[in-house]
């Protein structure tokens, strides 16, 4: 049995996931299955700079019974309940076509179980639809960039437009798109850079919203855009 406060790493990921097939075939016999990894275990999965995650993200296909076996492996091996998200598909980041861009990672259980995940420009696209100031969203898609082109990967301005439109349907909102225009030109060490000054925004913001809550602030969906804008006055302010 797993300890009930080890996380989910780069390390143990795949023993994690072999086990659970075990459970899998074990409660389901050759019943063919699909799993597709997205969003932060996904980098986690993909990229160095991601070493841990809270959960996976994941789209299924297979039976509607796979769900109780996802909670009873984590009963039994001492992981939150939700370790595999399956309420990803209500979010904004997921789309019919992730499917179709997903990559091949393992194939188990003797060819009947395949896990995939997302990786690339259409991950990048994922993070930028899900774009939220007090999350890793947009240093995560920067942090995507630098490695695919450490890997040898180009990926431009048009390669990340195409890829959210071919998902989502709609063009990249007029506020992003600056932003990825800006990045995605950059050489690779003012790239670095970037990275490093919008993920500490990131964890200040994020940061502030926690303490306001703690202070007993009511921040909730319908004011939280309200409240980052005050944090990133207050923080231009101070660089002032």
């Amino acid at each position: 049995m797993m300890p009930s406060d080890k996380k989910i790493t780069r390390e143990n990921a795949p023993y994690i996931i072999k086990q659970f097939a075990k459970e899998y075939r074990k409660e389901l016999g050759k019943v063919p299955g699909e799993i597709i990894i997205v969003g932060g275990g996904s980098i986690m999965l993909n990229y160095k700079f991601r070493n841990a995650t809270q959960d996976f993200d994941v789209i299924l296909k297979t039976v509607s019974g796979v769900t109780d076996i996802i909670k009873k492996f984590a009963d039994e091996n001492g992981l939150p309940r939700d370790w595999m998200n399956t309420d990803f598909i209500k979010t904004a980041s997921y789309s019919d076509m992730l499917s179709e861009v997903s990559k091949h990672l393992w194939t188990l259980n003797n060819g009947t179980l395949e896990i995939r995940t997302v990786s690339g420009v259409y991950l990048i696209a994922m993070k930028l639809i899900a774009h939220r100031d007090y999350r890793n969203d947009i240093s995560d898609a920067i942090g995507i960039l630098i490695e695919e082109r450490e890997n040898g990967a180009s990926i431009t301005y048009d390669d990340i437009v195409m890829a959210y439109q071919k998902l989502y349907r709609c063009d990249i909102p007029e506020e992003i798109a600056k932003i990825v225009r800006e990045f995605s030109v950059l050489p690779i060490l003012e790239l670095k850079e970037f990275y490093e000054n919008q993920r500490n925004s990131e964890h200040e913001i994020g940061g502030k919203i926690i303490t306001y809550i703690d202070e007993g602030a009511d921040i909730n969906t319908r004011n939280v855009e309200d409240v980052i804008e005050a944090i990133k006055r207050k923080m231009k302010g101070d660089e002032r």
